[in-house]
């Protein structure tokens, strides 16, 4: 649609070849937020192979949603992860997050190597700190979507999720993670079990996590 060759910006660039052209500014926010340490992307490939078990067999994604009924989930099925829509990461990890109990009855019959990673705390944490990120990530997305935007309310949306980086940052060396709702009930949950060891661990990922670095090294540039 774009192309060089054939696409829109040639046609536009024959009438008036002195314009200036640059990729899809929501685009360039999307590649730079695709970066995920080792710890978050391992935990982020079990939650894929999990729903794609599920999700995969029509009679599993049936007796999933069953399970979902007996058990009065607020959720009765779970979202499959699609790599072109910018979106469903998010989507995904937060419904996998709601309905981590019934996953891990489902898998613990039906597919237990991959049940026992709902049961470990690391795992768990790593899963509600990609809740976190990744709604962030999908508001700032929005918000640089919709009819009557301009690139300076996309540069201004920018700047002001860069500023939120370095106020985040501050708040881990505060040892505080409020402003991420999930990871901080997380956290909670794992202090109140006297996991002390673990408290350090989402609090490390939100000060080396490579997704926000290149984002705000991409977004710093406008």
């Amino acid at each position: 649609m774009l192309g060089v060759k054939s696409g829109f910006q040639t046609l536009v660039k024959n009438k008036a070849p002195n314009l200036v052209t640059t990729h899809c500014f929501i685009h360039r926010e999307a590649l730079a937020s695709k970066t995920l340490p080792d710890g978050l992307k391992c935990a982020f490939e079990v939650v894929v192979k999990s729903v794609n078990f599920i999700k995969y067999s029509a009679l599993n994604t049936r007796l999933f949603r069953k399970l979902c009924e007996d058990l009065n989930s607020e959720h009765k099925q779970l979202l499959y992860y699609t790599k072109v829509r910018w979106l469903s990461r998010g989507n995904l990890v937060a419904r996998v997050f709601e309905l981590r109990d019934e996953i891990k009855i489902f898998l613990e019959t039906e597919k237990p190597e991959l049940a026992v990673h709902f049961e470990n705390v690391k795992f768990l944490s790593c899963l509600a700190y990609l809740v976190d990120i990744f709604e962030v990530l999908n508001q700032l997305n929005l918000k640089m979507q919709g009819q009557g935007k301009d690139i300076i309310q996309f540069v201004d949306f920018a700047r002001a999720f860069v500023e939120k980086l370095g106020n985040w940052k501050r708040k881990r060396q505060m040892v505080t993670l409020t402003c991420f709702i999930v990871s901080h009930v997380c956290l909670m949950w794992m202090m109140r079990l006297g996991m002390k060891w673990q408290t350090t661990l989402v609090l490390y990922k939100l000060n080396s996590n490579p997704t926000f670095q290149s984002l705000a090294e991409m977004l710093s540039h406008l």
